[in-house]
């Protein structure tokens, strides 16, 4: 009997440890993505010889998926079942990816954008409530610990890229690498339950749904998701345009870098959490200002690395 709960205690920590590699390596995948993105979108622009007000074309072909693909597919994932909905998605996710790092056609890659934006959004939101699902007493630190390796994944690709002169094809081609990574390890496991249905206390009620309450809430965290991930794609274009630099790379992974210790210092304190959202919204305003006058490129650098400890908690 003791040699048989031995055995269960081990495998249940070798299922823990393969759940939470999964989820890590997924993040790291997208956040090297998004992070990667955000430091090539000028190459990319001139390679597809586009001008400067049409590159946003092709962030915007990502972000229809984030935005709109989790909002049709929520519903879906808890019928069919969290697993097999991460699956699919993750291949979308890395089939996007190659075919933008493979593609030379303007009109393959922006499908592959649409692509990478799907199964991105799908996979990350998924994964994170399959963690919460699974793990219900220690949900938080799981889930914290994967978002940590999306800011990991999105400070090495500004690195590696600025380091070795990355192709910018190449941060395609690495996410997709690593997402099917991940997704071996998904596939592989069988701690998962295959149908996890959305948890009672998960539901939001009507009336809460239909406060002003709610919809001011809603707006807010509309306008800030856009600014917190539309800053990274105009920082590698502003300290080019501005002072003919290439610290650009270096300034988003700053920005991640930063945002990342700020999440994780803001966990620790749970007290005036309203007077903290008004503190930062106000800080994050008035370092924009100072950023739009900056004469120097370090100034600016020091100021990237103050918005994104700003945004992080938010």
């Amino acid at each position: 009997m003791q040699d048989t709960g031995i055995k269960d205690r081990m495998n249940k920590k070798k299922y823990l440890d393969r759940k939470i590699l999964f989820s890590c390596l997924l993040h790291f995948s997208i956040g090297f993505e998004m992070g990667g993105f955000q430091t090539v979108l000028r190459t990319m622009a001139e390679f597809f010889s586009l001008e400067r007000i049409d590159s946003g074309f092709l962030v915007s072909a990502q972000y229809v998926g984030i935005i709109l693909m989790p909002a049709l597919i929520g519903r879906i994932a808890d019928r069919v079942g969290k697993k097999r909905t991460l699956v699919v998605f993750m291949l979308v996710f890395s089939i996007g990816a190659f075919m933008v790092g493979v593609s030379s056609w303007l009109g393959i890659t922006v499908l592959g954008l649409l692509f990478i934006g799907s199964g991105y959004g799908v996979a990350e939101s998924v994964s994170t409530a399959l963690l919460g699902d699974h793990y219900k007493e220690n949900a938080d630190r799981y889930i914290n610990l994967s978002q940590a390796f999306l800011c990991i994944g999105a400070v090495a690709a500004p690195l590696v890229s600025s380091l070795t002169f990355f192709l910018w094809r190449w941060v395609f081609l690495s996410s997709s690498a690593v997402c099917l990574v991940s997704l071996v390890l998904l596939l592989s496991e069988t701690g998962f339950t295959k149908v996890m249905h959305t948890s009672d206390a998960l539901l939001l009620d009507k009336s809460l749904i239909q406060s002003n309450l709610f919809r001011l809430f809603f707006i807010t965290m509309l306008l800030y998701v856009g600014m917190e991930n539309g800053f990274g794609y105009v920082v590698e274009t502003y300290f080019y345009d501005s002072f003919r630099s290439s610290w650009g790379a270096y300034a988003i992974s700053l920005y991640w870098s930063a945002m990342a210790l700020s999440r994780l210092l803001s966990s620790t304190v749970s007290s005036n959490l309203y007077v903290q959202l008004k503190i930062r919204f106000i800080a994050i305003t008035l370092v924009y200002v100072v950023l739009v006058l900056s004469p120097s490129p370090v100034l600016s650098l020091i100021l990237c690395a103050l918005i994104g400890f700003s945004y992080g908690p938010i």
